[in-house]
């Protein structure tokens, strides 16, 4: 369990980037003018502070002008969030949440910031007010804070060991960006957790065919298929993790075997290309890019893999 969580936590680190360019965006709607990476240009040359740093020594100095003012306290929260101080952030959204319960960028500024704090139950009530403030909207579909929330919601429900709640919110996430493949690996385990391993493997394959060294989703199937007591799949899903961690060699030998018992299944031939790549063998990635191909003729990365070892070969014919 601690692993799992040590694995959740890695990837909302990485969402967490992706959720603080959102609140960003969603600052300019805010806060109009205080828009702070509208600022970028000018300060390019205002010494050692960098232009985020400058931007909260403007907020900070523009609430000390007006305490009152709602939108001034959102701003700040949400360029604190984006400098990482999260108490920080979760203190100025909290205070706007206080006296206006409804404002949309503190929810979702202080849903992010409980998370990132680790108080995932904490975090469920902004979230999932904000989600209910924005689901229903004309452009609910395109709303990437509307993604953000999901995303975040499904994973504190995941760290609160409920991944029934989880499942629902993971699939609002990929609902509006289905190419997110954190929240594909997210929605693996919640599947998984809840005794549909099958269900957890194809939202494994999705991330992994978006991510192709996706460490810990091959980790995931591990577990899946270990459960389906599949050990040929298990073997092939260890063979991608090592890749992932770059021991191509232990790759190789997982790969192989897989490829002999499991004929039909083109991942595996992918996989055993893409080693051979990185082994120089480029000759035999060819013959395996080739048969995944063959297998699966409508999987653009075998496609572009087997077009880049042939612009390999052919320049090393050349010279």
């Amino acid at each position: 369990m601690k692993q799992a969580s040590q694995k959740r936590t890695s990837l909302s680190n990485k969402a967490l980037t992706r959720a603080i360019t959102i609140v960003v965006v969603l600052l300019v709607l805010v806060a109009g003018g205080f828009g702070g990476y509208y600022y970028w240009d000018r300060y390019m040359h205002a010494g050692d502070k960098s232009p985020l740093e400058l931007d909260i020594e403007h907020m900070e100095q523009a609430i000390r002008d007006d305490p009152q003012n709602p939108d001034t306290r959102v701003a700040l929260a949400q360029f604190y969030l984006a400098k990482g101080m999260m108490p920080e952030a979760l203190d100025q959204a909290n205070q706007v949440l206080n006296a206006f319960p409804d404002n949309e960028g503190a929810l979702l500024t202080a849903g992010i910031a409980n998370v990132r704090m680790g108080y995932y139950q904490e975090a469920t009530d902004p979230l999932k007010k904000f989600i209910d403030a924005r689901k229903d909207s004309p452009m609910a579909n395109a709303d990437t804070a509307l993604e953000a929330a999901y995303y975040f919601l499904g994973e504190s429900y995941l760290e609160l060991n409920n991944p029934a709640d989880a499942i629902p919110n993971l699939e609002g996430a990929l609902g509006i960006t289905p190419t997110d493949a954190d929240a594909l690996y997210q929605l693996g385990q919640a599947y998984q957790a809840t005794g549909e391993p099958e269900k957890a493997l194809e939202q494994y394959h999705k991330a992994v065919r978006l991510v192709p060294d996706f460490v810990d989703a091959y980790t995931g199937m591990i577990e899946s298929y270990s459960s389906l007591n599949q050990p040929e799949y298990v073997a092939f899903a260890r063979g991608m993790q090592a890749f992932s961690m770059k021991d191509f060699n232990t790759a190789q030998i997982h790969l192989e075997r897989v490829v002999e018992t499991l004929p039909d299944f083109a991942p595996a031939f992918l996989g055993l290309g893409l080693t051979y790549e990185k082994l120089g063998m480029y000759d035999q990635a060819l013959t395996m890019l080739g048969k995944s191909i063959e297998l699966n003729p409508d999987d653009f990365a075998a496609q572009q893999s087997y077009a880049r070892v042939q612009a390999t070969v052919n320049g090393q014919n050349i010279q």
